[in-house]
C-alpha cells in the first residue's frame, strides 16, 4: 500500500519564425546551399517520450490523445509507451541515463517508483502547468509533496469517494443518509436492534480510512489545519478533534461485519451486494460497476464531525523526472491533457474524469484532496483498525501517532 503520510502552450510554426522577411529582397538573397532546408526544417521537428501505465484498456484513449495532440501541433511527435509495466519502464530509462519526458504513473501502484522518485526529489516543478490547470486542484500535499509550496505532481483522472448503499435498503428501515458521526453511529444502533450489521471495510488494503478521517474533520478544523496533520507535523496531532474522530470509530467497534479485519475492497462490495452490510466506503467507478445490471446502489459523502460535508477525491499522478530532455515539451502536453477535448475522449473511452482548463466548470468539492502524501499511512490505517477491532482505546490514537511521528 503507498505510504500516503511520507514521503502544454502554443508552439510557434517553422513558418513564423521567418516570416517577418520581406518579400520585395528576397531576389537578393543567395539561394541555399545543398541541404540546407533540410537541416532548418529538421532542427524544427520536436519529439519527446511518454511512458505511460497502463490500467486494462487504455491504449486506445492516450493513441486518440497522440493524434489530437500532433494534430493541434505540427511538428511535434510524441513516442508513446503504454505498458501496465509503467513503473520498470520508468525506472530502466533513468538508470540507463535515458530518461522519459513525460510520466503518468499513479502512486498507488505497487512498485513504489513514483513514491521514490518524490522521496529523492528527482521530479521537476510544474509552476507553468498549475497556472493553465483548473483552479484549486493543485492545492494538496499529493501535488505539494515538500515545504516549498511548488507542484511535481499533477493530478489527472479524478474520482469521489464516499459511502454506497443500497437505497432499498436504507429506505426500508426509514434510514436516512448520514450527515454527521453521529447520524451514522445511530444507524450503527438501529442495525443492531434489527439483527443485522450495517458498515464493513476493507480491513486488508485500508486506505481508505485516511480519506475518512480527512472528510470528518476538515469542516471543523479546516483544509491547512488537515494538510499540517496529513504531514506529520506533531503539533498538529495534539487537535482534541483528532480523539473525538476515534471515539466515533469505538462506539461501534461491535457493530461491523464480522471478520472486517481481513477483507479486501471486492468483499466488501460482495458484502454489500448480498445484503450483509448498510455501507460501504467506494468510488463512482465502484457505484457504476454495482450499477450495471440497473439502479439500486447510490452514493453519499462521508459523515462530517460538524454537519458540514466534504467531497473526498481520489487522483492518480502525472510528472516530469528531473533527468528529462525535453521538459517543456512535456509540459506543453500535461497543460493539454487538461482541454475539453481531452475529457471528452477520457469520458467516452474509459468512463473517467479529467478536470478541464476552464475554471466554471469545477466543482468546490474537487478542491480538496485528501488522503495527501506525505508518510505514515500504513500507521495511521493500522491504527484504526486496532480500534476497531478493539486492541487499542480512542484515547490512544493521537499518541500512538505521535510516537511514530517521532520515531520516523
Amino acid at each position: 500500500m503507498k505510504k500516503i503520510l511520507s514521503m502544454l502552450l502554443a508552439v510557434l510554426m517553422a513558418v513564423s519564425v521567418f516570416s517577418g522577411c520581406s518579400d520585395e529582397n528576397k531576389d537578393e538573397k543567395d539561394p541555399p546551399k545543398e541541404g540546407e532546408g533540410e537541416i532548418v526544417v529538421s532542427a524544427l521537428q520536436k519529439s519527446f517520450t511518454a511512458v505511460i501505465y497502463d490500467s486494462g484498456d487504455d491504449e486506445a484513449f492516450w493513441k486518440a490523445v497522440k493524434d489530437e495532440f500532433e494534430s493541434q501541433n505540427q511538428g511535434i511527435t510524441v513516442n508513446l509507451i503504454v505498458t501496465k509495466d509503467a513503473a520498470y519502464e520508468v525506472r530502466d530509462r533513468i538508470l540507463s541515463g535515458n530518461s522519459p519526458d513525460f510520466v503518468y504513473l499513479p502512486s498507488n501502484e505497487e512498485t513504489g517508483v513514483t513514491e521514490a522518485l518524490v522521496k529523492d526529489k528527482a521530479l521537476l516543478s510544474l509552476e507553468s502547468v498549475e497556472s493553465s490547470a483548473p483552479g484549486g486542484i493543485f492545492e494538496n500535499n499529493t501535488c505539494k509533496p515538500y515545504d516549498d509550496g511548488v507542484s511535481y505532481l499533477a493530478p489527472l483522472f479524478v474520482e469521489a469517494e464516499g459511502l454506497i448503499y443500497n437505497k432499498e435498503t436504507l429506505s426500508s428501515n426509514g434510514f436516512s443518509v448520514p450527515q454527521t458521526w453521529d447520524d451514522f453511529v445511530s444507524i450503527a444502533k438501529a442495525c443492531e436492534n434489527k439483527k443485522f450489521e450495517f458498515y464493513t471495510y476493507a480491513g486488508s488494503e485500508p486506505d481508505e480510512f485516511v480519506n475518512i478521517f480527512a472528510a470528518a474533520l476538515v469542516p471543523v478544523i479546516g483544509v491547512q489545519e488537515m494538510n499540517d496533520i496529513l504531514s506529520c507535523e506533531e503539533e498538529a496531532w495534539k487537535n482534541a478533534n483528532i480523539n473525538s474522530f476515534a471515539e466515533k470509530i469505538e462506539s461501534i467497534t461491535k457493530l461491523v461485519v464480522s471478520g472486517s479485519s481481513t477483507k479486501t475492497k471486492n468483499d466488501t462490495m460482495d458484502l454489500l451486494k448480498e445484503g450483509k452490510a448498510v455501507f460501504v466506503s467506494g468510488s463512482i467507478s465502484d457505484l457504476e460497476e454495482l450499477n450495471k445490471d440497473g439502479e439500486k446502489y447510490s452514493i453519499c459523502n462521508y459523515p462530517s464531525l460538524s454537519g458540514e460535508n466534504v467531497k473526498t477525491v481520489s487522483f492518480s499522478e502525472m510528472y516530469i523526472p528531473i533527468e528529462a530532455n525535453e521538459a517543456e515539451t512535456a509540459k506543453q502536453f500535461m497543460s493539454f491533457l487538461y482541454s475539453a477535448k481531452v475529457a471528452e475522449l477520457a469520458k467516452e473511452m474509459l468512463g473517467k474524469e479529467i478536470p478541464v482548463n476552464d475554471k466554471t466548470v469545477i466543482a468546490p468539492e474537487f478542491e480538496i484532496k485528501s488522503g495527501a502524501n506525505a508518510s505514515l499511512s500504513d500507521e495511521f490505517c493500522a491504527l484504526v483498525v486496532d480500534i476497531f477491532k478493539g486492541d487499542i482505546k480512542s484515547d490512544e490514537f493521537s499518541d500512538k501517532m505521535i510516537e511514530y511521528i517521532k520515531e520516523f
